[in-house]
């Protein structure tokens, strides 16, 4: 019985941690007066996918590789690319840079 309930409650646990909900916080000092202080996104790093949950809408997959996640706004026209390894998202146009950092939600 204890191994059917430790079975139930970790199988929960293995089969999301393929997906990964970050939020995102303006590093120093937003420049682009358009963009969010602040946004949250799930990365799902078995599918290769990203899905905006707040914060930057219109966002286009572009390049997903085990290093950085390339993705372009048409819309709003930005680029923006994080980087996997210190998970910092870096969004510029041709005007201006903006550093977020950021981290894994719960």
């Amino acid at each position: 019985m204890r191994l059917i309930c430790f079975i139930f409650l970790f199988i929960p646990i293995i089969v999301l941690s393929e997906e990964t909900k970050i939020i995102c916080v303006i590093k120093d000092q937003k420049y682009n007066k358009k963009l969010n202080s602040r946004f949250s996104k799930i990365i799902d790093f078995k599918n290769r996918s990203v899905e905006n949950l707040s914060g930057h809408s219109f966002d286009n997959l572009m390049i997903f590789n085990n290093y950085e996640i390339v993705m372009r706004n048409k819309v709003f026209d930005f680029t923006s690319v994080f980087n996997i390894k210190n998970k910092e998202w870096l969004i510029y146009d041709k005007n201006f840079i903006d550093i977020y950092k950021c981290k894994k939600r719960r």
